[in-house]
């Protein structure tokens, strides 16, 4: 979401960050699988709504960096994670790359983008950092690519496209999602390098601030906010869970969370699908929940330290890294680095 679209909010007087909710829990739709909407219960809670779990998850703070930062992407390269943009502190979008060394939990500023964004999505292709679009005074289409050194602009997206997520299958990064600053951008588009795209499926439910990951052939798309305005206030959420098939571009939307859950963050480990922190609402999570692959279901199967939202997530080895996010809004993003590891 671009800067404008922050302002619009303050100037309303909403005291959360302009993508950091829509309407309350209460009045929340969800999407069915035939797209329409349906009102979420005021009576729900974060209770399993699939059998006993049989795994948890074990949570841990490993550092935190010397500024905070939300919105920002996540991308690992090897055992090293790169941060890079992102909102700071005072709701200013960033340029700011940071180098996190998961051996020796070290940070270090590694470099800036050619141009500062937030609301981004990103993945490593050929050996670069790529970061697609995002938004700073307006929601932008260029694709920068981060070689270790410098950053440079190497392409752009078919239409510009904020409030996205990326998940990486093989060597092709898939974009999901996301806001073009007029409407929904529905169309998944695929890349090997960041320079072309191709649109191989189009969601059932249009949505941003989604949380994205891929396991095995598939990529799941958990939630997301539903407005289609400049801010996500009366838009509401989804509860749907949206499977992709990136080879044949069938979606299928295979369960329902139950609640809408936007500005989440997904990883997968081990084969599994888990999601941490988000909004129900206007309302922040500290809930990590395991999501079946087959049919959506889910159960809860840790806490974060704190409610968080839009963290960003890149996984190395048997390890979910989870950087940065926030926990009121925007001003004032943490700079906490987490760990996430399954134990039987």
């Amino acid at each position: 979401m671009s800067r404008l679209q922050v302002a619009a909010y303050v100037a309303a007087g909403v005291l959360l960050c302009a993508c950091s909710g829509g309407a309350t829990h209460a009045s929340a739709p969800s999407v069915t699988k035939d797209g329409s909407t349906r009102p979420q219960s005021s009576t729900s809670t974060t209770a399993s709504n699939s059998s006993s779990p049989t795994t948890s998850v074990l949570v841990s703070t490993e550092l935190r960096l010397p500024v905070g930062v939300s919105r920002t992407v996540l991308i690992a390269s090897g055992t090293q994670l790169l941060a890079l943009g992102g909102l700071a502190a005072g709701d200013t979008t960033t340029g700011r790359i940071w180098s996190i060394n998961t051996r020796t939990d070290a940070a270090r500023q590694a470099g800036a983008l050619a141009a500062a964004v937030h609301d981004a999505s990103g993945a490593f292709l050929q050996g670069d950092a790529v970061v697609f679009g995002g938004g700073a005074a307006t929601t932008v289409a260029g694709v920068q690519a981060w070689d270790g050194r410098r950053t440079a602009t190497v392409g752009s997206l078919p239409q510009p496209r904020s409030d996205s997520a990326a998940a990486t299958i093989g060597g092709t990064a898939y974009v999901v999602g996301g806001f073009t600053g007029q409407g929904m951008a529905r169309d998944v588009l695929a890349t090997t390098d960041g320079k072309t795209f191709r649109t191989v499926a189009r969601l059932r439910v249009g949505v941003r601030y989604p949380g994205v990951a891929a396991v095995g052939r598939y990529v799941y798309v958990v939630g997301g906010e539903l407005a289609t305005t400049e801010g996500t206030l009366a838009g509401g959420q989804t509860d749907a869970v949206q499977r992709i098939d990136p080879a044949t571009g069938q979606v299928r939307v295979i369960g329902h969370l139950g609640r809408g859950l936007g500005h989440t963050t997904a990883f997968a480990l081990g084969g599994r699908l888990f999601v941490a922190g988000g909004r129900h609402g206007a309302t922040a999570t500290a809930d990590v929940i395991e999501v079946d692959v087959h049919n959506g279901a889910w159960h809860r199967v840790g806490r974060l330290p704190h409610a968080l939202s839009d963290a960003a997530a890149a996984v190395v080895g048997s390890v979910a890294w989870l950087v940065g996010g926030e926990t009121s809004g925007p001003s004032a993003p943490v700079s906490s680095v987490l760990t996430v590891r399954v134990r039987s």
